[in-house]
């Protein structure tokens, strides 16, 4: 079964996003104003940390880090942090939807 995170963070009037999927395939992904910037597959499926670098699109441009705590299997959710200037911010959690499958009755509207 798998389990998708996503976690946001407004910096520097950038939007940056990381999305962790934990599943019999692991990964982390990091988008920054929407568009992928980074992405990693993470083996095995102990406790351990991802680390994903960027250079954000301001005037100068600003490299950050984002931290993804990934938990061993089924023992918890992950934790991102985003590191940027010698600061260490937490990264909220931000629930997604899921997009609904269209019924029948969609078709004819």
């Amino acid at each position: 079964m798998s389990r998708d995170y996503y976690f946001h963070r407004e910096y520097a009037g950038c939007s940056v996003t990381v999305g962790v999927y934990l599943g019999t395939a692991r990964a982390v992904e990091l988008l920054v104003d929407g568009h992928e910037v980074g992405r990693e597959q993470v083996a095995g499926h102990h406790e351990q940390v991802s680390v994903l670098h960027t250079t954000l699109p301001t005037d100068p441009p600003q490299p950050v880090s984002v931290e993804a705590a990934l938990p061993a299997a089924m023992r918890g959710d992950p934790e991102c942090t985003l590191v940027a200037a010698g600061e260490r911010l937490p990264m909220p959690q931000r629930p997604m939807p899921h997009r609904a499958r269209p019924t029948e009755e969609s078709w004819y509207h």
